[in-house]
Parts: C-alpha cells; structure tokens; sequence
C-alpha cells in the first residue's frame, strides 16, 4: 500500500510539475507553421511578429504579407485556443489571392507574452487585437473573424474602433450575456489546488470565461455603434454556445446595414473547422463589400 501510494505521489508531483512548466500549451510553434502550410499547399512564407500593445503585452501575430492595396482579414481565435486555429485558412489559396492575412494569438494564449495570464476584459482584448491591426495595416479598416469567445472580441473591436471596422464574421460567438451559465467546476478549476492539476490553456481559459458575462453585459448599450457589414455563422445543435447568441445578435445589431445570420442545420461548436467552407464563403462576401485601399506611395 505504501508503494502505491507513493507511486501515486510521484504521478502526482510529475503532473503538476509538467502542467506548471508549459507542457499541454496547445500552441503551433513559429519554426513549424511554414511547413504545416506548404503541406497544404501555401506558398506564401508566415512573417512572425510580436506587437507592444496597450494592454502591457507584446501580442504575437502570424501574418502573410502582400500587396496594401488588397483588403486585411485578421482572425481571432477562442478559448482555449491559440493563432494555430486558423492555419487552414491562413494556408488556404482562395483568401490569400484576394486579402492579407494575419491570426492573433489573445493575451494569456499561444505566444503573446503573459503565457497563463487571462485577461478578462473585452476592451482590453480589443486594444490587442487594435496593436497587430495598427501594425500590419495601418492606413485599413479591417474585417475580423472571430470564432467562440473571438466572437465578443470582435464586436468589441467593431465598438470601440468603428473607423477601423470593415466588417465582421462571428463564428459561433458566445456574445449574449443571458446565455453564459457557469457550471459549479468552474469556480472548483479556478483556485488551488485544481488549478494547479489544470493544463494552462485551460485553466486561463476558465479564468476569462468566468467574467464573461458581466463583460457582456457591460456591451449591451454599445451594439448600436457596429455599423459595418456582419455575418453571424452558428450550428443550431451548437451544445458549448447556445444557437439563442445569434438570435440576440438579430436583435442587438439595430444599425447593421447589412446582416446576414447563417443557422447550420448540422454540425456543433467547431464549424470554424469542419465547414471552412461556409465561413470562407462568408469572408468572400465581406470582402467583395469593402472598397480596396488606395496603393501608397
């Protein structure tokens, strides 16, 4: 017995020794990302970059580069999640012929420094996403697609930074505060010592989840000020985010001028993957919208 329970001691030890030193970071490494994309068929070299932002955080991006007269798409992952979430569609030919591409890693994920830190506002999380957009694009608006808790991200960018907003597509996005339940094992994940048994990724994404909802709901009065173009994409049998987020955002995008609310009659959470094809089409059509940046000289 006491053989065991040593061994079991051990395991223990061995975990959390793994968890605290970054193991299970659920992120691509910049040396592999040119290699995952030529094997989808990329020719375009990625160009890694880390951003000053004004959150505190060098926020890390993963860019194609291209001419500045064609439109930028940035891409904004979920949670847990990292840039890697889109490296099919940074790798996908039919979008980069036709806009500049980059994906973000948020702050507390992927590369951008603070690795395991969450950052539980929604604003602070857009002037992130605003640091790789002023850097990449400076002169742009911009059309972001986010994916999950991206969803929230963009519409708060689209709040916030309307002169800088060509359009959005939210992809499953978790936006309707009367929607975000908490489970009681989210607030057991969030304190010692599960928090110390809990991958990073994971318990981060816990800790900006959690908050979620007041953040939502500190955006109600702001839904008016999104004017652009809008694409919201969700599978009905979505069992992590409810379909009733797109729902709300037929009622809380008043000064839309053009929205399109997609509802997949099959698929779940993850259609951000398994129906590229939708978002792509999606992203298409936001882009055949936006004017092209005049070529600077």
């Amino acid at each position: 017995m006491r053989t065991f329970l040593r061994w079991v001691m051990y395991v223990l030890v061995l975990w959390i020794i793994a968890v605290q030193t970054y193991c299970f970071t659920m992120r691509t490494s910049d040396s592999k990302w040119s290699a995952k994309m030529q094997q989808q068929g990329q020719p375009l070299v990625p160009r890694f970059l880390d951003v000053p932002s004004s959150t505190g955080r060098d926020i890390h991006a993963v860019a194609l580069n291209g001419a500045d007269s064609l439109p930028f798409v940035v891409f904004v992952h979920g949670s847990p999640g990292a840039a890697d979430a889109y490296l099919t569609y940074l790798a996908d030919t039919m979008l980069s012929r036709v806009a500049r591409l980059a994906a973000v890693d948020r702050p507390g994920f992927g590369y951008t420094s603070g690795f395991g830190v969450p950052e539980p506002s929604q604003a602070a999380q857009a002037a992130a996403v605003l640091a790789v957009v002023d850097q990449l694009a400076p002169h742009q608006k911009v059309v972001l697609v986010g994916h999950s808790l991206g969803g929230p991200v963009i519409s708060r960018f689209a709040m916030d930074y309307p002169e800088r907003t060509a359009g959005l597509i939210i992809v499953a996005g978790s936006i309707d505060p009367a929607q975000e339940k908490h489970p009681w094992w989210q607030s057991v994940v969030h304190a010692p010592p599960v928090k110390w048994l809990t991958p990073k990724p994971l318990w981060t994404s816990n800790a900006e989840i959690l908050p979620l909802e007041q953040e939502l709901e500190q955006m109600l009065p702001l839904w008016p000020r999104i004017t652009c173009p809008v694409r919201v994409l969700h599978a009905i049998n979505d069992r992590l985010v409810p379909v009733a987020n797109a729902d709300f955002a037929r009622r809380m995008l008043t000064n839309c001028p053009d929205l399109k609310v997609d509802i997949l009659p099959d698929g779940d959470h993850f259609i951000l993957w398994s129906r590229q094809d939708v978002v792509r089409k999606a992203i298409l059509e936001v882009l055949g919208k936006q004017k092209r940046p005049a070529q600077r000289r």
